[in-house]
């Protein structure tokens, strides 16, 4: 926070908007970000002072969920961070039972391909899918593995409203994204490799021998695996291209096969000799010509670097150190890629533990952490909250370029960006958001003055205290009148302010 507006300017001006202009000092844009949110400037390095184990605890628990809860913390306090790390790496072993109940609300998940796309409502398939994913994202004990989720979906990126992936998409979340967000890249990408969703994304479906679509082939090499700086060529492309002729789905030729189904299409095959990244594909091969390649293409030690430099750079820092991207890659070639194996290396190194505020909360994760944190209740899946999303400009899967959601600061830290949070943070404790119930004053019984009310909502939402000068303007707006006026307000000031963005 800069000293632009103190504290006696603040008793002058008063009132709510002065409050969280004091709070905030501006709100940060790309340009201004160094001097709202200094610790995001650079990472320290390994050599800086040691956490104490509590503060560990908190910024572990921040980068692996989407949002801290009472609970949370009671649970790693009482088994340890190690083995808290160690049950969160296990999904399988923890409760969602409930949280699964009430995804089996949304009919059209486990729906066929042709079931969805027999509904008279077009667009029930999209909202059930996002209503889905920020459910689990809110309500899941396995709030690791819905950030992984969250991770691949964005690596794997395939926007919901383009042509058929309308009806695809939840396939390829139920059948690719979530068997594998924990385990071997090779399984996840030939998994992609062969959804629906993914081929009639990329235009990969109506691919044939006689008119060779790049698209899929570009993206392959491009996003999902060696990454620009892998050292392939145009050519590289073309014949990834030629390898990958015929590979499809249902329904787009012949109308009386089910819809939405992988097929290889033998006609469509260009079978000739292909070489990738210099890989020599022989001739006559068919289907097995794009296995070879993708089977290459995930061992590739381009490829775990590629992989280990996002992963570092969504849970570390957005300038990832080289250090840790090094050792990551060396697990990728040595586990084949095992997510778990690499996501247990990367939090229990120097580089992770040094890293506490260097990562900024996108929309999405602002939008769920607020939810958790102040124990909000959804009485059914109001239109609202994804209009509130829309505005901070992120709702899953709408994301329309292949690259899938930024993972940068200087992306979402626009004047806009900022104002839509803070107007978010204050009709959502105000009961001002359809839909969505809170109870403030259960998170308050035991507080008896302006500072207990602080103190109590910045441990509920931050996990800690307020640094003291921001812990002074609230408490001087608490004290402007009745505690109970105020409370709606002093809530959504703490979560509107640069202390509860960062992650």
């Amino acid at each position: 926070m800069t000293n632009d507006l103190n504290r006696r300017d603040f008793l002058k001006a008063s009132g709510l908007f002065a409050a969280g202009m004091a709070l905030a000092a501006c709100q940060p844009s790309a340009d201004v970000v160094e001097q709202t949110f200094p610790t995001l400037a650079s990472v320290p390095d390994s050599d800086s002072p040691p956490q104490t184990d509590e503060a560990l605890l908190l910024h572990t628990l921040k980068r692996i969920s989407f949002g801290v809860t009472p609970a949370m913390l009671t649970r790693a306090r009482e088994i340890g961070l190690d083995a808290y790390i160690e049950e969160q790496l296990s999904p399988e072993k923890l409760d969602n039972t409930e949280v699964e109940r009430l995804v089996s609300n949304f009919e059209t998940l486990n729906m066929t391909p042709q079931e969805r796309f027999e509904l008279e409502n077009f667009g029930q398939p999209i909202q059930e899918m996002i209503g889905a994913t920020l459910l689990r994202q809110w309500r899941s004990p396995s709030q690791f593995y819905e950030v992984m989720v969250d991770f691949w979906t964005n690596h794997f990126n395939i926007f919901i409203a383009k042509n058929q992936c309308r009806v695809l998409k939840a396939d390829d979340d139920r059948d690719v994204i979530r068997p594998y967000a924990l385990g071997k890249f090779g399984d996840l990408l030939r998994a992609s490799a062969h959804s629906p969703a993914m081929l009639v994304y990329l235009d990969q479906a109506t691919s044939t021998r006689r008119a060779p679509n790049e698209n899929y082939a570009r993206e392959l090499l491009e996003l999902h695996t060696v990454g620009v700086e892998g050292g392939y060529s145009h050519e590289d492309i073309v014949e990834l291209a030629r390898a990958l002729t015929g590979w499809s789905v249902t329904g787009f030729r012949d109308k009386n096969q089910e819809p939405g189904l992988f097929t290889f299409r033998d006609r469509a095959h260009d079978d000739g000799q292909k070489q990738v990244l210099g890989m020599v594909v022989p001739a006559g091969g068919g289907q097995e010509d794009g296995e070879i390649i993708l089977d290459m293409l995930a061992q590739h030690p381009m490829t775990a670097r590629f992989i280990s430099e996002k992963l570092v750079r969504r849970f570390v820092a957005d300038d990832p150190p080289a250090s840790l991207v090094e050792k990551l890659s060396q697990v990728f070639l040595a586990t084949e890629g095992d997510s778990r194996e690499m996501m247990r290396t990367l939090l229990h190194s120097d580089e992770f533990k040094a890293s506490a505020g260097q990562k900024f909360k996108r929309p999405l994760e602002f939008f769920i952490s607020s939810l958790r944190v102040t124990s909000a209740e959804i009485r059914r899946t109001p239109r609202a909250l994804t209009t509130y999303l829309r505005q901070m400009g992120q709702m899953p899967f709408f994301w329309s370029p292949p690259t899938g959601y930024p993972d940068y600061a200087d992306w979402w830290t626009t004047t806009s960006g900022m104002l839509n949070r803070w107007n978010f943070a204050l009709l959502l404790t105000a009961g001002e958001v359809p839909g969505v119930e809170m109870n403030l004053p259960a998170l308050t019984a035991d507080a008896a003055t302006p500072q207990d009310v602080v103190d109590l909502l910045s441990i509920r939402f931050l996990g800690e205290k307020l640094p003291d000068n921001a812990r002074d303007i609230l408490v001087d707006f608490a004290s402007t009148s009745s505690l109970d006026a105020n409370l709606p307000d002093i809530a959504g000031l703490i979560l509107g302010s640069p202390h509860f963005q960062v992650r």
